[in-house]
């Protein structure tokens, strides 16, 4: 079932000449920047990519990755860059990419909360899942008015996409994604580094203020026991949570 929806994503667009991809859009040049984890410069790269060749690339990438188990990181661009594709393409095609990019959402949401396990700083895992929230707000109007049957088939689709991933996302864990940017290395940077003014960004307003540290801090993690527990407890609760999270967005739709 998994294969073939995605797989139909697959047959809807024609296949890509490389020789017309961008340098920096090839996929061996974003395998690079995956293996170095310079996930940084991979957003910048996918988000800023405008022709439809490089965003085509891209995309098929990403899908690869996303299926293959990589951090949350991708399956997040993917869902966004899935989403900002579909605004350019026939109505027909259209809002299957759009539950394609919902379903993408709901299980890199589901990634964070299982794979966040790990973390020693708590507050990490959560600074990603707001992230995650906050990027495309249309996603969860447009799920809340997806019809039934198409909201149950992306709520089976998410744990199955969850379980096919799982062992490979257990073995290499998602650390240097996940366990960043919460108040445990921002208290390290605080001590082991500086601030500085950066640009702000659309719908920011005054001066916005950067922490930056020396490149030493290491993400902390909890025992393998405890996190273990906890990620195991979190994947046999998914479907019941998905279930609840839609319930509620399609109770807020009808008030």
């Amino acid at each position: 079932m998994l294969h073939t929806v995605l797989a139909s994503l697959a047959l809807a667009t024609a296949p890509i000449d490389n020789n017309l991809v961008s340098p920096s859009h090839q996929p061996a040049a974003l395998d690079a920047l995956l293996r170095t984890k310079d996930y940084k410069m991979l957003g910048e790269t996918i988000q800023t990519a405008n022709r439809p060749q490089d965003v085509q690339s891209d995309l098929d990438w990403l899908a690869q990755k996303m299926m293959s188990g990589e951090t949350a990181w991708i399956t997040m661009l993917y869902a966004r860059s899935l989403w900002a594709a579909a605004d350019r393409t026939p109505p027909a095609l259209r809002n299957q990419l759009r539950q394609t990019a919902v379903m993408a959402t709901l299980y890199a949401r589901a990634a964070i909360q299982i794979d966040g396990a790990r973390c020693g700083d708590r507050t990490a895992p959560v600074h990603r899942l707001e992230q995650l929230a906050g990027w495309n707000r249309e996603v969860w109007t447009f799920l809340a008015s997806l019809p039934e049957a198409d909201r149950s088939t992306i709520l089976k689709l998410v744990p199955l996409l969850e379980k096919r991933t799982a062992f490979r996302r257990d073995q290499q864990g998602d650390v240097d994604f996940l366990c960043r940017a919460g108040l445990e290395e921002t208290s390290y940077n605080l001590q082991h580094g500086g601030s500085r003014e950066v640009p702000a960004k659309p719908g920011q307003i005054g001066r916005q203020i950067e922490l930056y540290g020396d490149g030493k801090y290491k993400p902390s993690e909890r025992p393998q026991t405890e996190w273990k527990a906890e990620a195991e407890r979190r994947r046999a609760e998914l479907p019941a949570e998905l279930a609840k999270q839609v319930a509620g967005l399609s109770a807020l739709r009808a008030k």
